[in-house]
């Protein structure tokens, strides 16, 4: 009978859980919102790179880090928007920074909200508003189609129109839009209307206080971040045949970034050890 009266608990636990409050995030670092099932799931480990094998983003990852650090002391900071190429490193420059962080101050925690769930967001903002803790809320990879009306939400988050004055959260997104939304202007009937339309989409990237834009890098900068990963990794070989190599393998792909380099270097694990 005990353990049926358990089972019982643990279901409707699990269909109605109770809200978190701050001992809920002391069990890690990093969370995923799940608001279909209103819940959170712990991340227990980061998935990034060590910060030290970041190249050519030097003034990038300070920009992040000190601003990461103002919040974390209770000083004014701003949202961030990481755009630009793909490859080159976004998100992995917001989760290094973030990881880094997190080891020097267990008030800090990441929560990462899909892009479909962003229109839901002041539930979680609900939610986490009188727990004292820091959250960056990070949205991944985002972008908006025309007929979507998600980034009013996201506006709205950024403007501080759902929930005024929340001191303990600030947005870091990445995208590879820089303005997030579509800028196709299409067939409209009404030019003026949608001007207007227009230019209030393309202003949602102005409300981030850091905007940081990423190009495809050079063939230097490729050719240092498969030298830092090989060395990362303990890959012997000469430098001029890794270089050839690694030249061979980015024209084979079609492309040139930090991601394309470590694909490289995953390719030649087991093999050049």
């Amino acid at each position: 009978m005990e353990e049926y009266l358990k089972r019982i608990a643990e279901s409707l636990e699990r269909a109605f859980p109770l809200d978190p409050d701050s001992d809920f995030f002391e069990k890690a670092d990093a969370f995923i919102w799940e608001p279909a099932q209103n819940q959170f799931s712990e991340v227990n480990d980061i998935s990034t790179v060590d910060i030290s094998l970041l190249k050519g983003m030097d003034e990038e990852i300070d920009q992040v880090r000190l601003n990461t650090e103002a919040f974390i002391e209770g000083k004014l900071a701003n949202n961030v928007l990481v755009w630009g190429a793909r490859g080159m490193g976004k998100s992995t420059l917001v989760k290094s920074v973030v990881k880094v962080a997190n080891s020097k101050s267990k008030s800090l925690k990441i929560i990462e909200v899909a892009r479909d769930d962003i229109g839901q967001i002041g539930q979680l903002l609900k939610l986490i508003k009188k727990i004292n803790k820091k959250f960056i809320i990070f949205f991944d990879d985002i972008s908006f189609d025309d007929n979507e009306t998600n980034y009013k939400s996201l506006k709205s988050v950024l403007d501080g129109g759902l929930i005024g004055g929340m001191q303990n959260v600030l947005v870091y997104a990445t995208s590879n839009r820089r303005h997030l939304l579509s800028r196709k202007t299409g067939g409209a009937d009404d030019f003026i209307r949608w001007e207007e339309e227009l230019d209030e989409r393309l202003s949602i990237s102005d409300r981030f206080g850091i905007s940081i834009g990423f190009y495809e890098c050079d063939q230097n900068l490729y050719l240092e971040i498969v030298r830092s990963y090989a060395k990362a990794f303990r890959i012997r070989m000469p430098m001029k045949e890794l270089n050839k190599k690694a030249l061979e393998w980015q024209i084979q792909r079609g492309s040139r970034s930090g991601r394309v380099a470590k694909q490289f270097i995953v390719s030649l694990l087991g093999r050049c050890k």
